[in-house]
């Protein structure tokens, strides 16, 4: 739960795509592990197994835009890197910190659906997180990694409260088509005026 958190909190704190998506990968082996105590393991591994492939996905677009850009002569024009974040760190932290305020006195001072509090607080954690990622991210991946770990928190309540194979597949399922539209959305020209944020992707 502890490594859950930090990894969540490192996709949006931190900038840096290598490090931000290294998160997300560790956030699939925590997240695995917590199921297999709600579930079987075997059960529990394909939500490790689809989201390296996710990752895998998303990896490939980041490395791609970064390497077209420093392969461009300089002859020809380049098209910006797309800022990662529409507000700066200190913004971030400050919701983040609220966020987790709000979690905490939720999960334990309520109960829900009579689960514990470990899963009740990783759970919407991972969906606060997500959502926060998705509403501060000006760039089609980062906001990819906010939907990614949204449906991770999504996956921990289902299993626990429905416990449905089929659901369970469908999120499995989810996580790759986002991944796949997301980079879709990624290779798209961006906007004139995105003239920042190329330090953060180096």
């Amino acid at each position: 739960l502890v490594g859950l958190i930090i990894t969540a909190a490192c996709i949006v704190l931190i900038a840096d795509w290598r490090l931000a998506l290294f998160a997300l990968c560790f956030q699939y082996v925590l997240l695995t592990l917590l199921l297999s105590t709600v579930v079987q393991f075997p059960v529990a591994m394909v939500r490790l197994f689809a989201g390296g492939l996710a990752a895998t996905i998303l990896y490939l677009t980041m490395r791609n835009r970064v390497e077209r850009v420093r392969r461009a002569r300089a002859d020809e024009p380049v098209e910006p890197l797309p800022p990662v974040f529409i507000v700066g760190f200190p913004f971030r932290f400050f919701a983040v910190t609220l966020v987790a305020v709000a979690i905490i006195g939720f999960a334990s001072s309520m109960t829900f659906l009579n689960l514990p509090a470990y899963l009740v607080f990783g759970a919407l954690w991972l969906i606060a997180i997500g959502l926060l990622v998705a509403m501060l991210s000006r760039d089609a991946l980062r906001l990819g990694l906010g939907i990614l770990v949204f449906t991770g928190g999504f996956s921990i309540l289902d299993t626990t409260i429905e416990r449905s194979l089929l659901l369970y597949s469908v999120l499995n399922i989810a996580d790759l088509l986002i991944a796949l539209v997301v980079s879709h959305l990624a290779t798209l020209p961006s906007e004139p005026s995105d003239t920042h944020g190329w330090s953060d992707w180096q």
